[in-house]
């Protein structure tokens, strides 16, 4: 048996076959935001247009660099939000963006309260990863609710890691991050 899943394997790879995994939609993105907006009377979609200064401190943020696995990527003009409205109101906000993992991105919908910027709730979209299954979790999420921008949002220290994922729990959490680093740029600065 072992020697036929190896033939196989060798097979694909001769044959110039991967062994990748198909992104899995875990739910669309409107799902995502009624989720992440609950009570919400209205949604407000917002795409807020970032300058050369707030991208540049954004990227510090983020630790010098815009996606999870540090690569070059396509530089963004505006950030969208769609906003949770309450009597008018924002209450809640939500940023949706997708981080690439080890066999494809990985699509995640942040929550976060309008007024603090703090993490109110957070879901995977999309997930490829063979073994990172348990990100989508919400046992794995809910360590990031309340979390703003001071968090360091470090994977071993107030992130805990998925023991054999741990690149996408590193997406998980630059995506957090991602998300309360720009909302307080665009939004919460005067």
């Amino acid at each position: 048996m072992r020697k036929a899943i190896i033939a196989a394997m060798a097979a694909m790879i001769v044959c110039g076959g991967t062994l990748s995994a198909r992104a899995e939609r875990l739910m669309t993105d409107d799902k995502a935001i009624k989720t992440m907006l609950p009570g919400a009377e209205s949604v407000e979609k917002v795409a807020a247009p970032v300058s050369a200064e707030q991208l540049a401190a954004i990227t510090k943020a983020l630790g010098g660099r815009l996606y999870a696995d540090g690569k070059p990527g396509k530089t963004p003009k505006e950030y969208e939000f769609s906003f949770g409205l309450q009597g008018g109101k924002r209450t809640r906000a939500v940023f949706l963006c997708a981080e690439p993992g080890k066999w494809g991105v990985v699509g995640f919908a942040i929550g976060l309260d309008a007024a603090s910027g703090k993490i109110t709730d957070m879901g995977v979209t999309t997930l490829s990863e063979k073994r990172g299954r348990p990100i989508s979790l919400k046992s794995f999420l809910k360590q990031f609710l309340g979390k703003d921008k001071s968090a360091p949002f470090e994977v071993g220290n107030d992130v805990n890691a998925v023991a054999g994922a741990t690149i996408s729990t590193k997406a998980a959490a630059f995506a957090a991050r991602k998300a309360v680093v720009v909302y307080s740029e665009l939004f919460l600065k005067k």
